[in-house]
């Protein structure tokens, strides 16, 4: 900036435009504007505005650079806030914990660009300034778990024991060449190292050779890259197109911690680390981090992420159920929770697994969380999937909790539904899944508001008799294994049916489930049973899923909690897949996988080639596809890799990493590294896999790091994403454990090449 002597950069002069601000309006409604001048100041971080004199700079005009999740440009929106107006002067600033979004529009294009990218920019330093925040606090955390005496010091045995336990099995002659390199005597103690000694010594301990070699060989030796060098590198190795010298520019002016250098336009080796390690040069495409897909198509065109018995925690027959298992699968994304719902003491309605001695927890209580959950980690519609077997005053119950506590936010149309509605159009809204009578006498009438607070629902009439899709049966059942599950005969509660909008419906064959259920309506199929069609009816089951939803379940004989592969239902069309959350093996981390996709919102598009009957013969046959691609991967090295948790094992790791590729059958295939012994703490493998995806749109590639060990090898991390969100060239990805908690500083380092066939 000026002050500091150095010339300026395009960045520094978009900042001193927005720091004097700029008229835009505010868009409440394509025919309601409001005019008002915004200012980004970039020193402390906030974008306010001037509003009335009432509001003039208050906490109601200011946005929190940190609090913004995305800068969405207008013509990639699809709210009907926008409808009408010129998209291409209209930008949209989401916010993250609270999903609030705020419309703006310029006066034209270039005013517009100019704001999305210095907030982009805005966003890109502060995230930075958290790494280096999170580096920085690892390194005190680990100095003050070595440092046992709280003497302020470490001497060299403090530090070979806290090596060790870092997973390093570092020579101690190079250990104690550093020690003496970092201890400067200068507060008179030899042969100890203080906080800032250590920071020192940190650095140098963990250097990566791996990418200094890659500099170097792009800076042809030179201890810099210039802005060309750096240019050629991001096109060339990072296969980043569409970049510019003036992006390289700003890139060195956000990654460079020397002063000096950067402005030369030069990027030294630690800068050129701290690009590489930053999130967006991640695996994982960054623009997949936002919601990018069509949110305005039917709900039967999505992916949703469901969770099975959510109540539960542990197994399926004497485990506890928890209200806050409804908060850990909402927080994590989920979109459609379970609610079994039984006759309580007191007139209290319960959850529980019915016909088990699991234990029971409050109706009301889980809707409570669910008020205060649902929409913490995605705006997108909560599906509340109801599997009723309370009677009716129970029944009566639950619709006046519903009613009273969630309210406004239950989306309950009082007319037959024509349309699938789409998550855009139900954005913050909660479904409920369950029977309903359907009434011809509702058809004809006149719209009514499909908000239930504030209101009295009309006095109770008949007493509905529906067939029940019973799952407690089934696990009721188990031990007579040929007996088909019994048709109960529920009375249903008018007051229930007409807040329920998503109508379950019994499931006979494909022809019928093609032809009836209306155009809101959702078929609940067993683990075997989907299969079963999978194997005899596999067009006929995706043709269903184009306009109908289908939610599929474990069997109950998986009473340890265990989950099926949910790929083979994804393949075949299936949108609501339920999985026991709780169990986090290998379909657990596929789920993740799945939806880390479209912004983590719960809601992925499915690809074309599940839309249409002649494509999906893709799926069935994929080896006459032409668009397959060759995923070429180098598994280079790994950082800091910890031991597997709850593990007695004394010594240091021999880490190895299993690569899988899941989708269509023909793509799932698996391969390993060597192992490499005694180092979890900078492992390096450089070992060369290849794989060939016939269906990109549908593959998943799952990593597996292991400690090798006698008789059963120990599960340390996993990472898994969309074939289609993987990002080529030089890319870091972290880990994650069991429960999908990221294992801190932990990374590993690939080479990513995607090409066409030879003969394609």
């Amino acid at each position: 900036m000026a002050d500091t002597g150095r010339r300026p950069t395009p960045m520094d002069r978009i900042f001193a435009e927005l720091r004097k601000g700029t008229t835009l309006y505010k868009v409440k409604s394509p025919t309601k504007l409001l005019q008002r001048r915004f200012y980004l100041d970039n020193k402390k971080m906030v974008l306010y505005y001037e509003g009335t004199q009432k509001t003039f700079r208050s906490a109601n005009t200011e946005i929190k650079i940190h609090k913004i999740q995305e800068v969405r440009a207008g013509e990639k929106d699809f709210s009907k806030k926008l409808h009408g107006l010129d998209k291409n002067r209209c930008f949209a600033i989401v916010m993250g914990a609270s999903h609030k979004i705020t419309y703006l529009m310029a006066s034209d294009q270039a005013i517009r660009d100019t704001w999305i990218r210095g907030i982009q920019y805005a966003m890109q330093m502060e995230k930075l300034e958290e790494q280096r925040n999170e580096i920085d606090k690892w390194v005190r955390d680990a100095f003050n778990m070595a440092d046992k005496n709280g003497d302020g010091a470490l001497d060299l045995d403090e530090v070979m024991k806290l090596l060790k336990k870092l997973n390093a099995d570092i020579k101690k002659k190079y250990v104690q060449e550093m020690f003496k390199a970092a201890d400067t005597n200068k507060d008179g103690r030899k042969n100890v190292l203080d906080r800032e000694e250590f920071v020192k010594f940190y650095h140098q301990l963990t250097r990566r050779p791996e990418l200094e070699e890659i500099f170097l060989k792009n800076s042809r030796g030179k201890p810099f890259l210039t802005v060309a060098e750096f240019l050629s590198f991001l096109k060339e190795s990072q296969k980043m197109v569409n970049v510019k010298e003036e992006d390289c520019r700003q890139l060195i002016d956000l990654y460079e911690p020397t002063e000096v250098w950067k402005q030369r336009g030069h990027l030294s080796d630690m800068g050129f680390r701290m690009f590489l390690t930053n999130k967006k040069q991640q695996l994982f495409n960054p623009s997949h981090s936002n919601v990018y897909q069509d949110m305005t198509k039917p709900m039967t065109h999505y992916f949703i992420a469901s969770s099975h018995n959510t109540y539960l925690t542990e197994d399926q027959l004497k485990g506890p159920s928890k209200v806050e298992a409804y908060i850990t699968a909402l927080t994590k994304g989920c979109r459609c929770v379970e609610l079994d719902c039984w006759d309580g003491p007191n007139n209290e309605p319960i959850i529980y697994h019915g016909y088990t001695l699991t234990s029971k927890i409050l109706f009301k209580d889980v809707i409570h969380v669910v008020k205060e959950y649902a929409f913490k980690a995605t705006p997108y519609p909560l599906i509340l999937s109801l599997e009723n077997h309370c009677s009716v005053d129970q029944q009566k119950v639950m619709a006046q909790h519903i009613e009273e506590i969630l309210g406004d936010m239950v989306y309950a149309p009082q007319e037959e539904i024509e349309t699938a509605p789409s998550p855009e159009d139900l954005k913050m809204k909660i479904i409920l899944k369950g029977k309903k009578k359907t009434s011809s006498s509702t058809k004809g009438k006149k719209k009514t508001s499909s908000s239930t607070k504030g209101k009295k629902l009309p006095p109770t009439q008949d007493i509905d008799d529906v067939s029940d899709e019973d799952e407690a049966q089934e696990t009721e059942n188990l031990k007579e294994e040929e007996k088909k599950p019994d048709k109960h005969k529920l009375k249903l509660a008018p007051e229930l049916s007409r807040l329920t909008a998503l109508k379950s419906v019994g499931f006979k064959d494909c022809e019928q489930a093609i032809s009836s259920g209306g155009a809101y309506c959702i078929y609940s199929l067993g683990e075997s049973k989907v299969e079963k069609l999978i194997q005899s009816q596999p067009s006929g089951l995706n043709v269903v899923t184009h306009t109908k939803l289908i939610r599929t379940y474990p069997s109950g004989s998986r009473t340890d909690s265990s989950n099926y592969r949910p790929i083979e239902m994804w393949n075949h069309g299936c949108q609501v897949v339920a999985l026991n959350y709780q169990t986090g093996t290998e379909p657990m981390q596929l789920n993740c996988g799945r939806f880390l996709d479209n912004g983590a919102s719960g809601y992925i598009l499915k690809p074309s080639i599940l839309m249409s009957e002649d494509a999906f013969t893709t799926v069935t046959k994929p080896e006459a596809r032409a668009t397959k691609k060759i995923f070429n991967i180098e598994i280079i090295s790994g950082y800091q890799i910890p031991k597997p948790k709850n593990s007695s094992k004394g010594e240091v790791i021999d880490p190895f990493i299993k690569i899988e590729v899941h989708g269509v059958a023909s793509d799932h295939v698996e391969k390993r590294t060597k192992t490499i012994n005694n180092n979890g703490f900078n492992p390096r493998w450089k070992e060369v896999f290849t794989f060939e995806v016939q269906v990109p749109e549908l593959a998943l590639v799952r990593f597996v790091i292991k400690d090798e060990d006698r008789g059963k090898d120990d599960f340390i991390g996993f990472y898994c994403l969309p074939f289609t969100s993987i990002q080529q060239g030089y890319r870091h990805f972290p880990l994650f454990d069991k429960h999908g908690e990221q294992l801190s500083q932990t990374l590993i380092f690939v080479k990513i090449q995607i090409t066409e066939p030879a003969d394609s």
